[in-house]
């Protein structure tokens, strides 16, 4: 009876080990990250005396080695220190392969034209530092995860004159 009555403890302790790790594993709170985004540039779109918009061309680059469906993201941007404008993108589902970089068009609103104006008059500046911070939606069957990133660097905005008017 013991060499059963000691499978029987090894095999209850056994199950309640895996069951502690699993339910301990579940709890931690996944974080997904490895995904940056960048500004490749932009392209004049027709704009409207109320709004002025401009096609942004982002590139994002997955150091991931899963791929990620992106459902949609929000960005934030910033011309050389100073709030600028922001875009919504849930119409565009976007997949990033494992270890790969792709680009996305979107519609950037200028919530800032005055300060867009005076980027683009100041003389001979066609660059501007810019920051954008990102918020991109991961739908993985009923959970939703998000992967926050901010990136800076230079941008050229001698396309946008025609928006600037």
């Amino acid at each position: 009876m013991k060499p059963l009555r000691l499978f029987s403890r090894s095999l209850a302790l056994t199950l309640a080990f895996t069951l502690v790790t699993l339910v301990a594993g579940c709890g931690n709170g996944f974080k997904l990250t490895g995904v940056n985004v960048s500004i490749v540039g932009f392209k004049p779109t027709t704009s409207s005396k109320l709004e002025a918009t401009a096609v942004m061309t982002l590139r994002y680059t997955s150091e991931n080695v899963i791929p990620i469906g992106l459902s949609g993201s929000n960005h934030k941007l910033y011309l050389n220190g100073v709030y600028a404008g922001k875009t919504q993108s849930e119409e565009q589902p976007l997949g990033l392969a494992p270890l790969s970089t792709i680009n996305q068009d979107v519609t950037v609103k200028f919530e800032n034209l005055a300060r867009l104006q005076q980027l683009l008059a100041d003389a001979g500046q066609k660059n501007a530092a810019y920051k954008i911070e990102s918020v991109l939606l991961v739908t993985s069957g009923e959970e939703k995860l998000d992967i926050k990133t901010t990136a800076t660097g230079s941008v050229d905005l001698s396309p946008l004159a025609p928006v600037a008017r």
